[in-house]
């Protein structure tokens, strides 16, 4: 689905690269982790993906990010918008309208979907999105994780299916946050969408993902599903990243000479990796 083949992008203020030479590819359907400290490119590659560089930030892009073998430099953006949807860390700054009917048809109506398919639209995101109690309700009475969760579904009537959230999960708290990406990860696997979401915290969102996309320093660190990539603690946290606690218990223990309970609590991590999408739904 996105190809990015050696891609470098600098933006014009700047004397490095926020992206260097990045290879990588993510496939229809996906749910994946980016992750990476704070600086090292992650919402420079969301944007990448969803057009916003180079069409509406420019800067120096060399190599190529490809939508469905296009080169994103060949679309245009409304076509961009309608295929890849971003959502930022605060919902506030995408919530500006009084009614929450208002918000989700604000898109659609703008590409021009006649009104009887726009009303389908809603009541079908709203269920997606597991919010159909608050139809009714102003946006600003809702929680942050209802904030949320009206963001991607005002994306969904507009018939998106990629669904990027750029540190979106970062001030919910952790019941709100874990209910999101259950809902997430459902979406991913009956709705067949593809999910992307940035984090700098490998604890939030591994037992959920299909694959990490690891960056440092604007470049690619690696690339792979949950249980290749989460394998040592001090490899996480040497490039800023949160690992998860289990991992960081097993390592604990490897160091201490306990190799009986950090073989079992391997075997349980290991476990909690399975590739069974039901798994991590219910």
């Amino acid at each position: 689905m996105f190809s990015l083949r050696n891609v470098s992008f600098r933006y014009p203020s700047q004397t490095e690269d926020a992206l260097h030479e990045v290879t990588c590819d993510i496939e229809e359907g996906e749910f994946v982790a980016l992750l990476g400290a704070d600086g090292a490119g992650k919402t420079t590659f969301a944007k990448l993906l969803n057009g916003i560089i180079p069409h509406v930030l420019k800067g120096t892009l060399s190599g190529e990010v490809l939508f469905r073998g296009t080169p994103t430099t060949r679309l245009q953006m409304t076509e961009l918008v309608r295929e890849v949807g971003l959502t930022l860390q605060d919902p506030d700054v995408q919530l500006f309208l009084d009614s929450i009917e208002e918000e989700l048809a604000f898109g659609p109506e703008n590409l021009g979907i006649p009104p009887a398919e726009i009303e389908n639209r809603i009541a079908r995101a709203l269920e997606i999105m597991e919010i159909t109690d608050i139809r009714t309700k102003s946006p600003k009475t809702l929680s942050g994780g209802q904030k949320q969760r009206l963001v991607i579904a005002s994306i969904l009537t507009m018939g998106t299916r990629t669904i990027i959230l750029d540190e979106a999960l970062s001030m919910l708290d952790q019941a709100v946050k874990k209910d999101l990406l259950r809902t997430l990860r459902r979406m991913s696997s009956e709705e067949k969408m593809t999910v992307i979401i940035t984090s700098q915290d490998a604890e939030d969102i591994y037992q959920y993902c299909d694959k990490m996309i690891l960056l440092s320093r604007g470049g690619l660190a690696c690339v792979g599903r949950p249980r290749e990539i989460l394998r040592s603690s001090s490899f996480l946290t040497s490039l800023g990243i949160e690992p998860p606690q289990i991992l960081e218990a097993i390592d604990r223990a490897k160091a201490e000479g306990l190799t009986g309970l950090s073989d079992r609590l391997y075997d349980a991590f290991i476990s909690q990796l399975s590739e069974s999408r039901e798994a991590r739904i219910t």
